[in-house]
């Protein structure tokens, strides 16, 4: 089944991408099984056992080369400008705070930094229940303020994607309907935009969402993924 860890591996693959970025690593659950040259992990609370570190690092040796940031993901773009001008990304995956205007932020901030022809990925983008999408500023305030918290939390994370798609005619974006939802951002024309203006898109209910959400997120199958990896290959 596709999922955001075998996505990430085969862009990198596919890509011969020498340096990856994840920004929310958490656990290290996704950063540790990714393999590539350099991998920078970006968190301001990193919670990875140890033994799973070790774990990883006998499964896959180049984790030696990793580099750990803890510190939010707006101070390392603010703060690690030389070390991104010196290995520039080529494959980003965005799984930080899960609210539009900061997943938006950190998307934004990688294509600023990232290789050319780099690929951003972002976590999150497909909330299947009104309380997935509700709006807090952390898990923890969602478990708080939820009466029926299922253990899954994507927030609004997909207003980010309307918002790229109606405000960001220089970038191609589309949402795998796969793991919570994957959302795929590049530079290129895209094949089809909306029109909503940042104060409409803050008003966006989950409503709307269910009733628009192939539109609005650009929703693709996961068979889609094998037609874009022959594209980007065919690029690189």
């Amino acid at each position: 089944m596709l999922n955001r860890i075998k996505i990430i591996q085969r862009l990198i693959n596919e890509t011969r991408a020498k340096n990856y970025l994840e920004i929310g690593v958490n656990n290290g659950k996704c950063f540790l099984r990714i393999k590539a040259r350099r991998k920078f992990a970006v968190d301001p609370a990193f919670k990875i056992p140890t033994g799973r570190k070790l774990k990883y690092f006998l499964k896959n040796p180049w984790n030696v080369n990793n580099t750990y940031f803890e510190k939010t993901s707006d101070d390392f773009f603010r703060q690690e400008s030389q070390t991104l001008a010196n290995a520039r990304p080529h494959i980003v995956f965005v799984d930080g705070l899960h609210t539009y205007e900061q997943s938006l932020r950190d998307v934004l901030n990688s294509l600023a930094v990232i290789d050319e022809g780099g690929i951003v990925l972002m976590h999150d983008c497909n909330p299947i229940t009104p309380a997935a999408a509700f709006r807090a500023d952390s898990i923890d305030d969602a478990k708080r303020k939820l009466d029926d918290y299922k253990g899954v939390w994507n927030g609004d994370v997909w207003k980010a994607i309307v918002h790229m798609r109606s405000l960001h005619p220089d970038l191609e974006v589309f949402v795998l309907d796969c793991d919570h939802g994957v959302g795929v951002v590049r530079r290129g024309t895209p094949t089809d935009r909306l029109n909503f203006r940042e104060s409409d898109i803050r008003q966006l209910t989950y409503e709307e969402l269910e009733r628009n959400r192939k539109r609005f997120l650009n929703l693709k199958s996961p068979e889609y993924f094998e037609e874009f990896v022959k594209h980007v290959s065919e690029k690189s």
